[in-house]
Order: structure tokens, then sequence, then C-alpha cells
């Protein structure tokens, strides 16, 4: 599912990354030249930008436990804030998007979007959970497959176990509702 606000257009990639819709390209034709697209995969990780060789790109995701499949392609975002999101999509998608006449700018929801100082953003898109936690800077991002409410809790009671996230600050993104549902009796400050 593609979503377009103003130029940000959203592609949801189900199936492991290996299917996307005509829709999702023509929403891509409507954002225009500098469409920044959103790709929502667990396969993702970010990398600082010093030191990040694009080149390398794809033995950083693999070295990580992401195996890059054969119609699969290793796509990175711009940095933001010093920090470079990898991501293995589908080829085909690329190949779609390669033929319009626009310059992508490709972006993940694990990317920062806005600083904290302390407190953690979780977002959830479909089977995908992204968690970044702050304290005195970015201090844990991750992209994980999610397939029940189960699944939620064990994540991210692993990451309070690590960084007291029910203590801090919490933005939900993405499926609000399930995340609140979910979610709410776990963290001692508003959800």
């Amino acid at each position: 599912m593609a979503n377009n606000m103003l130029n940000n257009v959203s592609i949801r990639l189900m199936s492991g990354g290996h299917a996307f819709s005509n829709s999702d390209i023509d929403c891509i034709k409507r954002a225009g030249k500098d469409a920044t697209i959103e790709f929502v995969t667990p396969k993702t990780v970010l990398r600082p930008e010093r030191g990040f060789n694009k080149t390398e790109a794809q033995h950083d995701l693999e070295a990580t436990g992401y195996a890059v499949a054969e119609n699969e392609v290793v796509v990175c975002s711009p940095a933001v804030d010093g920090i470079v999101a990898i991501m293995a999509v589908s080829a085909k998608c690329i190949e779609a998007i390669n033929v319009l006449d626009i310059e992508p700018r490709y972006t993940s929801p694990l990317l920062p979007t806005e600083s904290l100082t302390e407190g953690s953003y979780i977002a959830l898109y479909e089977d995908v959970l992204y968690v970044r936690v702050y304290n005195d800077g970015l201090r844990f991002a991750e992209a994980m497959t999610v397939e029940s409410d189960a699944d939620i809790l064990f994540y991210l009671e692993s990451i309070n176990r690590v960084y007291g996230i029910y203590n801090m600050y919490a933005r939900a993104i993405g499926d609000t509702k399930r995340l609140n549902r979910v979610c709410r009796k776990c963290f001692n400050n508003k959800f």
C-alpha cells in the first residue's frame, strides 16, 4: 500500500519484500521528480554516515543477519543526523521506480525524523515493528518482524530489560490503535 502525502510515498513490501502494487508506482509518479520513498521492510539496518561505504552496504546488511535474496537489491538512504539506512527491497520495485522520470530518495521508518533526549519511538506497520530508543542520543534502533501481539510484547519487554523504556516517554506511530491496545499497560508514562 502506498500513501501519497505531498512528495512522500510509503511502500509496504509484503511477503518478505517481494511484492508491491502498481498503485505504489502510480503514487510515486504523482509525487513528482523529487519523491521520497519510504520502504517498510524488516530487512533494514542503520549505519553511521562516517565510514559508510555504499559498495559495502550489502555486506553491512548481511553481517547483521539479513540475507539479501536473489530477487532483492540493496538501497541506501541519504544520511539523516549522521545515520544511513540500508534496506533490502524488491528488485522489481526498484526497476519500476528507475524507469520513472524522478530522482528518488529512499528512507525508512527506522531513521530519526526528530530527535529525543530520552524516550522511544515505536512504530508498527502491518507485520513490521520499528523501535528507536534515545537516552542522551540514539542508543538502539531495530526493525523486527512480528506475527502476533505476543511478539510485540516480547520484543518490547526484551528492550525494556536493557533500556528501561517502560519508564520513558514513548511515541506510537503507524498502527497506533493496535500499539495502544497491546502496550498501554506496559508504559508508566502516557503512551
